[in-house]
């Protein structure tokens, strides 16, 4: 096992580059290809395409359309020419497949098919001259979302591009990269697409052309200073009410709890929609326009991001700015707002967000054997953390949850194993693993229930009874059930394919017992034995079992009748 611990400003710049990624984007229209310059008859129109990541074979539908697909050999360039820019689109790879984004001034960015390498190099989607962090690439077939912040050049270093971010899958794949410009760049040039292998699909594509104009800003600006407790909800102690020039946590300099409210008005210049973010360091924090709120922050004492969004008419706004400070901890407020095409800005001054404390990155990466975790977990957007869960990680690179207590596969995912850093860093309070990798979310419902019919609706959770683990002499856990008068057994293992799921049932019978393969929107049949779940990940099971596709409660459901040992294989 091996540890890894560093220090840096690593959960503020990943915040950050997350939130470049708000915002409205200009859509490039896939109805037609008048978006684009002189397209060849190798790009297609189509409403849907079908890869089949084990044959290869790739079927796209006979008409419609809304994504652009591409075989080897092609370049398309759009009409509208940029130069700092925010990117966004989905894509799809066949085996085998590549291509390059072109950004203004010639930098590349990879896209290429090849999900089942897990160390990253020239040949990783998101390469860029530089590797990227991980390999957070999805199999053929599975619709994949780049996300990118680019400068053309910059004012520091001549000559160069800064790729500010790229996620792919919600993985920040770069950071903060600086790239020689291959074109002369003395106005806006196109966007580019080019295939160089394969067969490569993209949909809802759009991007934001980034200026550093300022159409909002703040006047006419007072405050009060409360010196109640911190935790007070409704302060009342008023220690002064002035007029100010600027928004600051600074005013309550040496007093070691405070509450501030602003007051003013916005000048919007522009209509349309505003993203504010807030990063602080206290009790609370919330911000209202015209009465209404916009964002509220809870409790935080590592300076996080959050953000919100209004739309605005042009004209004067008023709003109110809240901010507490917690006695023990150093105060910090920072207020900042971006719209469509233009970079976000401070509305705070610089000194009210002082750079935060090093904060250290603790991960843990399994070497040799498998490394498991217990730990609490946010499951999606429950309000309550999941409390009984073991995260189990492979050195091969697939990993996975479940909760104990309900014989439930929480997620699965691919890379990087777990970032503990709240887990063990300082008191370790919220006991929070967070995955590292490419995630894949499953239905957190029990994975095998008796149903007395097909139209039985599945639990949430089945009448099991924990009975702990057993490792293995490779040191993969089996864990272990009582289900009545049987005992049920659950092994996931990792190998080169995906995670592979053993489920066997010893002792008594249990009649009409079921494995939950995956629920979703919709599971599509690739091949016999093959299925894809929502477009999140594929499900493989022996041609010659009795899989179960049904509808229940508006969602499909795969089942799996268990008797005796049943398995199958998850990969993405």
């Amino acid at each position: 096992m091996k540890f890894l611990r560093y220090s840096g400003l690593l959960s503020l710049l990943l915040g950050t580059a997350q939130a470049q990624t708000a915002g409205n984007y200009t859509p490039i229209s896939l109805n037609d290809l008048s978006a684009f310059e002189s397209p060849s008859s190798g790009w297609k129109l189509s409403s849907g395409l079908m890869v089949n990541p084990t044959s290869g074979s790739v079927n796209p539908e006979r008409s419609g359309s809304g994504v652009l697909i591409g075989s080897a050999g092609q370049t398309l360039k759009t009409r509208a020419t940029m130069q700092d820019l925010r990117l966004r689109f989905d894509f799809m790879l066949s085996l085998g497949a590549q291509a390059q984004v072109v950004l203004p001034g010639g930098s590349r960015v990879l896209l290429a098919e090849g999900s089942s390498v897990n160390e990253p190099g020239a040949t990783t989607s998101g390469y860029a001259g530089l590797f990227p962090l991980q390999n957070a690439t999805k199999a053929a077939g599975l619709w994949q979302t780049l996300e990118l912040a680019y400068d053309a050049s910059t004012a520091t270093e001549p000559g160069t591009a800064r790729l500010n971010s790229v996620m792919l899958n919600g993985v920040i794949i770069q950071q903060g990269e600086y790239l020689p410009l291959t074109k002369p760049l003395t106005q806006g040039q196109p966007l580019a697409l080019e295939i160089t292998k394969g067969t490569v699909a993209f949909r809802n594509m759009g991007y934001q052309s980034l200026a550093n104009r300022k159409p909002l800003s703040v006047g006419n600006l007072s405050y009060k200073l409360f010196t109640d407790a911190w935790d007070t909800k409704n302060p009342v102690k008023v220690e002064r009410e002035v007029k100010t020039a600027a928004i600051t946590q600074e005013l309550g300099n040496g007093m070691r709890e405070f509450h501030l409210i602003f007051e003013g008005e916005m000048q919007a210049d522009e209509a349309g929609e505003y993203i504010f973010t807030i990063a602080q360091s206290g009790p609370v924090a919330q911000l209202t326009v015209d009465g209404k709120e916009v964002l509220a922050v809870g409790e935080s004492t590592s300076q996080d991001t959050h953000t919100g969004q209004v739309m605005l008419d042009k004209g004067k706004h008023r709003f109110t700015l809240r901010y507490s400070r917690f006695p023990w901890r150093a105060p910090a407020l920072g207020l900042s707002v971006s719209t469509a095409g233009v970079r976000p800005y401070d509305l705070t001054t610089l000194s009210s967000l002082p750079v935060p404390d090093p904060k250290p990155y603790i991960s843990v990466t399994p070497e040799g054997r498998p490394e498991m975790i217990r730990s609490f977990i946010h499951y999606q957007d429950e309000k309550g953390k999941r409390t009984h869960a073991l995260s189990v990680g492979s050195p091969a690179g697939w990993h996975y949850t479940m909760d104990l207590n309900r014989a439930a596969l929480l997620q699965t995912w691919r890379g990087q194993f777990a970032d503990v850093t709240e887990m063990w860093y300082e008191r370790g309070e919220p006991q929070l693993l967070e995955t590292a990798g490419l995630t894949v979310p499953v239905s957190g419902q029990s994975s095998y229930a008796v149903l007395s019919n097909e139209a039985t609706a599945w639990p949430d959770s089945s009448n099991l009874n924990y009975l702990g683990y057993r490792l293995d002499a490779q040191g993969t856990p089996t864990l272990r059930y009582a289900f009545g008068p049987a005992t049920l057994t659950d092994q996931i293992a990792a190998n080169a394919a995906g995670l592979t799921r053993t489920i066997a049932v010893a002792g008594a019978a249990v009649p009409n017992l079921y494995a939950l393969l995956g629920t979703g929107e919709n599971i599509t049949l690739v091949e016999k034995g093959l299925y894809k779940i929502d477009n999140r990940y594929y499900v493989r099971v022996d041609g010659k079992a009795k899989v179960m596709q049904r509808t229940s409660a508006g969602r499909q459901e795969l089942l799996l009748p268990v008797s005796g040992t049943v398995s199958y294989t998850m990969f993405w």
